[in-house]
């Protein structure tokens, strides 16, 4: 019976063996199938993959880092993409509202017989043999004092009348039905959209002639009768400028203007420059085009050149050197040209090969022809927008302003280019700014902390000092003491160097802080006593752990230091112009109209100011969770 009992005893005691020794096998050969608890895990990670994996497990800092990417990714990324001029402008483009379709003509237009098509600055018009009237672009302007009816909508008076002839002037258009009756609606200050009474009474006295001709500029517009009599109205300017030559009324067949300059084109082949005296418009004009010798059939003109073509195909060129317009582009032959074309700054030519020449200023796209045009018969477009058009008066392509993304400012420059760029400079200043602070915080920070009495005490009533300036005064008397002494970059380094010089004293006081904590830990006083120099122990073996908690700090850091950038430029004491900065965009939200009326010069640069910032608090407080295991057990 013993032997039974005792033959079970072992029998028992070794399957408990077995057992354990399959198990430590297990373990130490069959990982996959160990479990580990959640403090196992956290046993065998490096604190860096912990902090990582903390960190991808926030939504709110996977947010934060999206954010902060697509950001750096939009101002350096498309700095690349989208070159700036930073002292480029275009004041005829100014307050143009956010749009991509100024030059997306409606798919109607290309079954109908275009009669004529205009341009002005953000819209284009065309008339079809049906006498109607198609407006396609955007609204410029819009809301604003001087708005009869926007662009865009063609008035219900228009739209029931057969429309003869039209001309678009920059912000407003004008028209002429079949029963003579003048029409127009857009932005006229000075009510060029309605025959003045002035120019009612010289048609009442010719016997209410038809009317022959229309042509319009910014602040003007202007009427030809069937008998070749031209009557402009409008700014005082403009009717002192175009007093027409005695022996030229009467004879003008056609009216071909610019702003401030016209060219009259009369019944005997001779043109007659007229607007502003003493510029290069009127300079070296060639006598046989004035005096009948050689037959003028077509003119184009730009604000200060001009561009005939004579009956023989041949052109002549004239004016300001300004976009290179004086001259012809390299390589062309001035002769078989069959039509020519004129925006506010190009000039166009069609030769009797299909060729397409264009040349002038280049910023919003005027040279970009495309490249599958062919049987085309002649160009139309002004401003800047240019339309190839065949036989048929079909639109073949388009070319020039397609518009602006996020519209433009008060000086026609393109916001979404200006953001792009303003955005590399403000994360600039603030990534220089940061560093600046933070490197005089770890140095001040450490050495107060390390070495204490005297060098504490003095170190931190700098400090003391220096927090108690008050930041915005001090910066009103700098900026007031270096005037202009400063140019716009040197400026930029001045805003980084004050940011980055006033902001330290905070993180030094918790870098401080901090050190105070660490250096009596065992591992400082077993440094010492090997006899490790100081400055080591501070930078190598101190400085590295409370470098998880100054990294938090710049990061929160980082994110002030933008809207402080902001702030400053949107008060006119940062970065200046023509530099821009999400900040100095901002600037133009003191006033009411641009708060009123024009949203997005102020709105868009806001909410990039905001979202940088967002992000970037996103970012610090995950790592302020992440880097402290604390925070997961609350």
């Amino acid at each position: 019976m013993s032997n039974s009992n005792n033959s079970s005893s072992n029998n028992s005691t070794g399957k408990k063996v077995g057992k354990s020794f399959l198990s430590m096998f297990k373990r130490l050969f069959v990982r996959d199938k160990v479990e580990l608890n959640v403090l196992d895990e956290e046993a065998l990670q490096t604190p860096m993959k912990a902090i990582f994996k903390r960190l991808i497990g926030n939504k709110m800092a996977i947010i934060g880092f999206s954010l902060f990417v697509a950001i750096l990714l939009f101002s350096f990324g498309g700095s690349l993409l989208f070159p700036l001029n930073e002292f480029y402008t275009e004041l005829t483009n100014s307050n143009i509202r956010p749009s991509r379709d100024i030059l997306n003509y409606p798919s109607e237009l290309e079954d109908m017989n275009i009669v004529k098509l205009d341009s002005g600055v953000s819209f284009t018009v065309a008339l079809t043999d049906d006498g109607n009237l198609h407006v396609w672009g955007t609204e410029s302007n819009r809301d604003m004092e001087g708005v009869s009816q926007y662009i865009l909508e063609i008035p219900r008076e228009v739209q029931d009348a057969f429309i003869v002839d039209v001309v678009a002037g920059q912000r407003f258009i004008i028209a002429i039905d079949d029963e003579n009756n003048f029409l127009g609606w857009g932005h006229a200050l000075h009510e060029q959209t309605v025959i003045s009474s002035d120019v009612e009474l010289m048609l009442q006295l010719q016997g209410n002639p038809q009317i022959a001709g229309l042509a319009a500029g910014s602040m003007w517009s202007a009427i030809l009768t069937e008998h070749g009599f031209m009557h402009v109205w409008g700014s005082f300017q403009a009717e002192q400028n175009f007093m027409v030559p005695f022996e030229a009324q009467g004879r003008i067949v056609d009216i071909i203007a610019a702003d401030t300059n016209m060219v009259l084109l009369l019944d005997d082949g001779r043109i007659v420059v007229m607007g502003v005296r003493g510029t290069e418009f009127f300079e070296n004009v060639p006598q046989e085009l004035t005096n009948g010798s050689t037959q003028v059939v077509d003119v184009a003109v730009t604000a200060r050149n001009v561009l005939a073509l004579d009956e023989h195909g041949e052109l002549h060129l004239w004016g300001s050197a300004i976009d290179g317009l004086n001259r012809f582009p390299e390589g062309m032959d001035p002769t078989r040209v069959i039509d020519i074309a004129s925006g506010y700054r190009n000039f166009i030519a069609l030769k009797d090969n299909g060729d397409i020449y264009v040349w002038g200023a280049y910023e919003l796209g005027q040279m970009n022809i495309p490249n599958d045009l062919t049987g085309v018969s002649h160009i139309e477009g002004n401003a800047f927008q240019f339309y190839a058009m065949d036989s048929e008066n079909n639109i073949l392509g388009a070319w020039g302003n397609r518009g602006y993304i996020f519209g433009s400012d008060e000086f026609g420059r393109d916001i979404f280019a200006r953001l792009i760029h303003g955005g590399m400079v403000s994360l600039t200043v603030g990534v220089v700014a940061v560093v600046i602070a933070t490197v005089i915080a770890i140095v001040v920070g450490l050495t107060s902390g390390f070495f204490g009495g005297w060098v504490d005490h003095t170190l931190m009533r700098v400090a003391d000092t220096i927090e108690v300036l008050p930041f915005l005064p001090l910066v009103l008397i700098l900026d007031f003491a270096i005037g202009d002494m400063l140019n716009a970059t040197q400026r930029l380094y001045f805003i980084m160097l004050l940011l980055g010089g006033l902001s330290w004293t905070t993180l030094a006081r918790l870098i401080r802080a901090q050190l105070l904590i660490e250096r009596e830990k065992d591992f400082v006083l077993a440094a010492r006593a090997l006899g490790v120099k100081q400055r080591a122990i501070m930078f190598k073996h101190i400085l590295p752990n409370v470098f998880n908690f100054v990294i938090v700090n710049i990061t929160l850091m980082y994110a002030t230091f933008i809207l402080m950038e902001a702030a400053l430029s949107f008060l006119g004491f940062g970065v200046r112009e023509p530099i821009p900065t999400w900040g100095n965009m901002l600037t133009s939200a003191q006033d009411t109209m641009v708060i009123q009326f024009f949203w997005w010069r102020w709105i868009i640069p806001a909410l990039f100011v905001v979202a940088a910032a967002l992000s970037i608090n996103l970012i610090g407080d995950a790592l302020r969770e992440a880097m402290d295991p604390k925070a997961q057990e609350r």
